[in-house]
């Protein structure tokens, strides 16, 4: 039923995206339906809830049905009659035994509720990481899509010029060289279009690896974010994000680890209780009995204190792996953070220089009708302009692309 739904899901995705464009929000959802990653972290979760219940059996009382039955070859003395010397003896009982005390069960079934918490942040954790790929995969293909775009744009305005140009030439106004210059520049305009179409074709195949949607175009982006809190107000928040807590659930883990060690220095104590629906020998008349068993471990060869000793150096390791994952993380976040500012920045200074190309390209191109340039100044122009062009939509996209990891850092989903 769970899997229907899914499919169902994803097919609404799928068709939906004739009708409009996809956003982020729309990718990661249908990825959450698509990947592997999130079905193999709920699957670990319910494994997780397997171990709990095997764990609680160790507490509980376990109910058993048991019989014997011997058949002895009689002594020469015997007579047959003795209840001491049956020569055949049987028992059919029901048995319960009752754990009373076994060193580290408890912690044992702690451990068992710790572990399924641990996997839930670890699922949490997968989504989040699978959010990244996503957020990479869409802005890679918006950046692949705008720059198709602009090159198309160039082949444009380059076929333009060729046929000007060649219209020139053939009434004399131009030089042959400048329509073989044009000519020239259409060519790479070709080449670089090529190339636009295999970045395209990469960035869409990995989108739709991650989501299984093929969207012919993905929303637009938007105005460009701006910082909205301080560095260390982000640092605040990154202490709840999935993979930080995760790290903080081993290192109590660890520590259950230690407690279920140290329980085998404890006796074991077991209540035993049988119910006999028949028997024979002496006892032939006595329905039940009740007993309890003690275990002291007196010598194990120095096997439990090397066990905590292992113990106590694992919770060692999970508390310097959850320090160096939160510094990492602290680290991470305060790189993406001045990146962001320095791309706000230049993107100011690209958006003017975009302006100044732009215009400089339609000088050049009114000043050539007039004899004042050469068309290999406008040529030039051209290609300033649409590279400028280029970058500051590229620097559009990748500027979106880091406040989006930049709010997955501290554990924010859309």
């Amino acid at each position: 039923m769970k899997s229907s739904l899914s499919l169902l899901i994803i097919s609404w995705f799928i068709l939906s995206d004739s009708y409009g464009s996809i956003t982020l929000k729309d990718s990661f959802e249908a990825a959450r339906l698509n990947m592997e990653s999130i079905k193999r972290a709920e699957a670990v979760i319910n494994q997780g809830q397997a171990r709990k219940n095997i764990a609680r059996a160790a507490i509980l009382p376990n109910i058993s049905g048991i019989g014997s039955h011997t058949n002895i070859d009689a002594p020469e003395t015997s007579n047959g009659n003795s209840p001491f010397q049956l020569t055949r003896q049987y028992s059919a009982a029901l048995r319960l035994t009752q754990p009373l005390l076994r060193g580290g069960t408890l912690s044992a079934y702690e451990l068992a509720k710790e572990n399924i918490l641990l996997s839930k942040f670890q699922k949490d954790s997968t989504e989040l990481n699978l959010y990244q790929l996503v957020i990479n995969a869409y802005y890679t293909l918006s950046v692949a899509q705008i720059d198709k775009k602009n090159v198309e744009e160039l082949l444009k305005y380059s076929r333009e010029r060729v046929k000007e140009i060649r219209g020139r030439t053939n009434i004399g106004r131009s030089r042959k060289g400048e329509l073989v210059e044009a000519e020239a520049q259409l060519l790479t305009a070709e080449s670089q279009y090529q190339q636009t179409i295999i970045s395209l074709s990469q960035a869409e195949r990995t989108f739709e690896f991650y989501t299984k949607l093929k969207p012919e175009e993905i929303g637009e982006l938007g105005e460009v974010p701006k910082l909205t809190a301080s560095l260390e107000e982000y640092k605040l928040q990154l202490r709840s994000r999935p993979d930080i807590q995760a790290t903080r659930q081993e290192t109590r883990i660890a520590q259950k680890q230690i407690d279920i060690s140290k329980g085998g220095h404890f006796p074991s104590v077991d209540l035993t209780g049988n119910y006999y629906f028949d028997r024979t020998g002496v006892l032939a008349t006595s329905e039940w009995d009740v007993g309890v068993a003690v275990v002291i471990p007196l010598f194990q060869g120095g096997g439990v204190e090397a066990s905590v000793r292992e113990a106590v150096e694992g919770k060692r390791i999970a508390e310097l792996r959850s320090s160096e994952t939160l510094r990492a993380a602290e680290r991470d976040i305060a790189i993406n953070y001045q990146n962001i500012i320095h791309l706000q920045e230049q993107l100011k200074v690209l958006k003017k220089a975009l302006a100044k190309a732009e215009e400089a390209y339609k000088l050049n191109k009114k000043d050539y009708q007039y004899g004042l340039v050469t068309n290999l100044d406008v040529l030039q122009s051209l290609n300033i302009f649409i590279e400028t062009k280029r970058s500051y939509n590229s620097l559009v996209s990748i500027t979106h692309l880091n406040y989006k990891n930049l709010e997955a850092s501290i554990g924010v989903l859309p």
